[in-house]
């Protein structure tokens, strides 16, 4: 399971709420690998919930970019380029491979989004988070 943690929270509730329904959508993906056993078929339960997060993620950072579009922020370029890396990575996602071995495949997705997802969150997002904040963002 994947938990949600305060020192991820920006201060910016839109945006951390958005955050967490990411995590969330991320843990449900990470209790349904944890819970399959040998020879389950789970393609189907793994797809929706890997469809779901992509539309989430394409919303989310919709949402991001258009904040940054508003405020002129400065590196909106390099954090919209990083958006558009993290959606070409899903996108390449070879789910013929995921139906092969479907739990082994599906924990190196998770890992990935873990570790993007993160990552993502406590480096990149914390730099606009003053600027954001002190333009009354919510």
């Amino acid at each position: 399971m994947i938990v949600w943690e305060s020192h991820y929270e920006l201060g910016i509730k839109s945006i951390d709420e958005q955050h967490k329904k990411l995590i969330e959508i991320t843990s449900r993906l990470s209790e349904l690998l944890t819970s399959a056993v040998e020879g389950d078929d789970i393609y189907d339960d793994m797809v929706l919930i890997i469809s779901e997060l992509t539309e989430y993620t394409v919303k989310h950072f919709g949402y991001e970019e258009k904040l940054f579009d508003k405020l002129n922020y400065v590196n909106k370029e390099a954090h919209k380029a990083e958006h558009k890396q993290l959606i070409d990575e899903i996108e390449k996602l070879d789910l013929r491979a995921v139906d092969e071995d479907q739990v082994t495949y599906g924990k190196k997705i998770l890992k990935f989004l873990i570790t993007w997802v993160f990552k993502h969150i406590s480096g990149s997002d914390f730099l606009y988070r003053d600027m954001m904040i002190q333009n009354g963002i919510e």
